[in-house]
Formats: structure tokens, C-alpha cells, sequence
């Protein structure tokens, strides 16, 4: 009997689980268990666990994981796979759809449908019309793919975009800029035309009259 009655107490007196809704999914639920206070976990509507009860705080968003573990942040998939992670908070970025982390001046971006990662100390920066993360870094311009794939380096004064096509401008020499003290192009005589299509490939450059009536 008293074999029983504490098999019976360990069953029963064990570690009380709770169950709190995951805001943004109907698929997944939070848990914490009471040996573990401040802790919780990922489990599947079915009750199959999907991360452990180790992290301080968990979101969802586009079908992934945010998880506050310790000082980082770890981005995971639903099958807990580790994809991205920062010392700094993530958050998504719904118009853009990516998954975003500043740390100081770096800032670092996760394409969730191409896995693609981009980091870097940037000034300027948007999404292109030809889908491509354009930025801006130490005062030069350059061109990522969502993928992470620099197709264009930030070694260009100058970059505009004329249709699917990237139009760059240089000084012919390091010695004369081109461009004058309000970042304006001082002497036309002095500028290199360098032209990409939209996966990074030179292509024909445009002349210099059809560049003068872009840059207007």
C-alpha cells in the first residue's frame, strides 16, 4: 500500500503544466510547467512539444519562433530549427516581410521564404522594385538579393534604378569627384556610367544624355 500511495504522489504531485494561447496562430500553444517558473515552451495543438519550456518569452510571426533565451534572441522554425539569432530583440517587419534586429549601428535582416541573411552598418536602404534590398553604407551604394547574395558591391557614389536596370556612377578619378559638397555632380565630364540588370550581370550602359535625364 504504501508502494502505491507513492507511485500514486509522484504521478499526481508532479510538475502542474499550463497552457497559454500563442497570439497570431491557432496551430501552436505556449507552456510552462511549476518546477520551472518564468520558462516556457512551443507544444502543437496535439500536445507533441515543439521547443522546451527554456525560454523567457516566445511570439510567433510568418510561421516562426521568436525565443528570448538568456541575453539572445533565436529565431525558429516550426520543426526548432535555428535560422537566425541576435543579442538584440527581433521583430518582423510585415510590410517588408522580413524578421529585423538592430544592434548599435548594425542591422541585420532575415528573409523567412528565401533564408537569405544581410548585415551591415546601413545608412539608407529599401526593397527595389526588382525585389532587391538596395542600401547605402559608408556613404556608398550597393545591392543584396533577398537570398543574401551581393550582387552589386557598395563601392558606387551614385546608384539609380532605370526600370529592372541599375545605372551606377563613379568618378573616372579618385582624385577628381564627381560630386560637389551637396552631393551633387559637379562636372559631368567626370563620371563613369556602369550599368547591371537585376541580377548583378553588366550589361550596356545608357548614354550620357539618357543618364542626365534620370538623375533629373
Amino acid at each position: 500500500m504504501a508502494l502505491i500511495a507513492t507511485v500514486l504522489c509522484l504521478v499526481a504531485c508532479g510538475p502542474k503544466e499550463t497552457i497559454t494561447p500563442l497570439e497570431g496562430t491557432s496551430d501552436y500553444v505556449m507552456y510552462g510547467k511549476s518546477d520551472a517558473p518564468g520558462k516556457y515552451g512551443i507544444k502543437d495543438i496535439q500536445g507533441l512539444t515543439i521547443t522546451p519550456n527554456v525560454y523567457s518569452s516566445l511570439t510567433y510571426a510568418a510561421e516562426h519562433f521568436i525565443g528570448q533565451l538568456d541575453k539572445k534572441y533565436l529565431l525558429l522554425t516550426p520543426e526548432n530549427k535555428l535560422v537566425f539569432q541576435s543579442t538584440s530583440a527581433i521583430s518582423y517587419n510585415e510590410k517588408a516581410q522580413y524578421f529585423e534586429s538592430r544592434t548599435g549601428d548594425i542591422l541585420s535582416i532575415y528573409f523567412p521564404q528565401e533564408y537569405g541573411t544581410i548585415s551591415g552598418a546601413f545608412e539608407n536602404y529599401k526593397l527595389d522594385a526588382n525585389g532587391n534590398f538596395m542600401y547605402q553604407e559608408k556613404g556608398k551604394f550597393g545591392v543584396y538579393t533577398k537570398a543574401g547574395k551581393s550582387i552589386i558591391p557598395a563601392h558606387n557614389e551614385m546608384l539609380l534604378l532605370d526600370g529592372e536596370q541599375y545605372i551606377a556612377l563613379n568618378s573616372k578619378n579618385a582624385k577628381q569627384p564627381m560630386l560637389n559638397d551637396k552631393g551633387k555632380i559637379a562636372n559631368w565630364s567626370r563620371v563613369k556610367i556602369t550599368a547591371y540588370a537585376k541580377d548583378g550581370k553588366a550589361v550596356k550602359a545608357p548614354s550620357l544624355a539618357q543618364v542626365k535625364k534620370l538623375v533629373k
